[in-house]
């Protein structure tokens, strides 16, 4: 029913009640009454209800998607006989996680039909988190591809259903079809989980990613697949990629104690939450198969010979921002100094996870691996000629010590070289000597 409806017939049954009242009790003015009453009720009513209605309205939109995910639909199967043919139509793969919205605007309104149902209601926008969430883990593992194309694909081979998504046999053609090195359907979370926390290559990315088809709870009001896409252990977080994310999805009150942490498309669950309130039903694991060229193994400065490493912080001038994950956007932790030693243990993308002084990420674009030379501001420029303020002693070495030359005030010295902040090289304008002289005994 809805609101505007709801109110009418709210008055309704009050006018009636108040008539039955009044006509006992002996009302003398029933206008008065609901002016004083019953419309001020109302409005207290509709606040409420709009409250309610608006996070209703975005579990009755995830409610519209098709069941999908659930069970092995409508016993659709694979005869597995597709090794390595969709190679061709994959775009370079970078290495870098790939996420792609089923809601994008530019493939939501795609239909995603079976052509025996035809459907017009069914597009990638409301039942193509299965050929989204395969387009995410293809792109990052084996080279790009669109969920226009995946979803075409599974079309084309039958495992687009009539009226529940897409079927669990499409993953066994995905891990044959694109040639995965590893695949394996589980309906285990703990061996899932061991899977995902591989990272044999000490790389700072998991060896394994997982999709995942979950039942009403975290993730959806009806039958989702997700993704694993990668495992924090400093705080036990899976990453996960949600094909149909929207803002504060996971703060309606049943969601609210999993603790989901958004950053930008990314969701961070901690591990047992996400054993605890995902309702998963299987788990599908693949192999991260990219492998690093020479340029990007020198560009991610790790080193092989060692599982943890020494850099410097080389900004500009500004301290280096510690952040509490691989993001940008993330939390701050604390700051360091240029110059800071710091020990790294891994490499994520273009961050470093740092175990010394303090533990975070950093940006690797600002860590060297030679201390860099302070900046240093010097009083004298070189060029210049400037008088001594006092009676003062030149000297031969640069400690001043050695042989010293006495002069007098005033004396014109020209500066040659800046030794450092303290000391400087100077010539005797008049008489060509060459020494060394404190840089508090000079004026302009």
């Amino acid at each position: 029913m809805k609101k505007k409806d709801k109110v009418i017939v709210k008055k309704l049954l009050a006018i009636v009640l108040l008539l039955i009242i009044g006509s006992v009790i002996g009302f003398e003015n029933l206008d008065d009454f609901l002016d004083d009453g019953v419309n001020q009720d109302t409005v207290s009513e509709n606040q409420n209800e709009a409250n309610i209605e608006d996070e209703d309205a975005i579990i009755n939109e995830e409610a519209l998607l098709e069941n999908d995910a659930l069970v092995e639909q409508e016993n659709i199967s694979y005869d597995g006989d597709n090794t390595g043919k969709g190679s061709k139509l994959l775009g370079k793969c970078t290495g870098k996680l790939v996420y792609y919205s089923q809601i994008d605007s530019r493939w939501k309104n795609v239909p995603y039909t079976n052509p025996r149902t035809n459907n017009p209601s069914q597009t990638i926008g409301t039942s193509g988190c299965g050929p989204t969430s395969a387009s995410m883990i293809v792109s990052s593992s084996k080279g790009a591809i669109l969920p226009t194309t995946m979803s075409n694909l599974f079309v084309a081979n039958g495992f687009r259903t009539n009226n529940n998504g897409t079927a669990w046999s499409c993953w066994s053609f995905v891990a044959d079809f694109f040639d995965f090195d590893f695949y394996k359907s589980t309906s285990s979370f703990s061996v899932m989980k061991n899977y995902i926390k591989q990272d044999k290559n000490k790389d700072g990315i998991s060896d394994n990613f997982a999709v995942i088809s979950c039942g009403y709870g975290l993730w959806t009001s009806s039958g989702h697949y997700i993704c694993i896409m990668d495992y924090i252990p400093e705080t036990d977080e899976f990453v996960v990629y949600d094909p149909y994310i929207y803002p504060n999805k996971y703060n309606t009150t049943t969601r609210k104690p999993a603790k989901v942490r958004v950053e930008g498309n990314t969701a961070y669950v901690k591990s047992s939450a996400f054993k605890t309130y995902s309702n998963a039903k299987n788990y599908w694991v693949y192999s991260n198969d990219y492998k690093s060229t020479s340029e990007d193994t020198k560009t991610s400065n790790t080193n092989p010979d060692s599982a943890s490493y020494t850099r410097y912080v080389s900004t500009k001038s500004s301290p280096l921002n510690v952040r509490k994950t691989a993001d940008g956007n993330s939390t701050i932790l604390t700051s360091l100094k240029k110059g800071t030693k710091v020990t790294v243990k891994k490499t994520k993308g273009s961050w470093s996870y740092i175990i010394s002084p303090v533990t975070g990420w950093v940006s690797t674009k600002y860590l060297s691996k030679t201390k860099p030379t302070p900046i240093v501001t010097y009083k004298t420029k070189v060029g210049r000629s400037y008088r001594l303020k006092n009676n003062t002693n030149l000297y031969s070495k640069s400690n001043l010590s050695g042989t010293s030359y006495y002069y007098y005030a005033k004396t014109e010295l020209k500066v040659l070289k800046n030794v450092s902040t303290s000391v400087v090289y100077v010539q005797a304008v008049k008489t060509s000597r060459k020494a060394y002289v404190g840089v508090g005994s000079l004026v302009l």
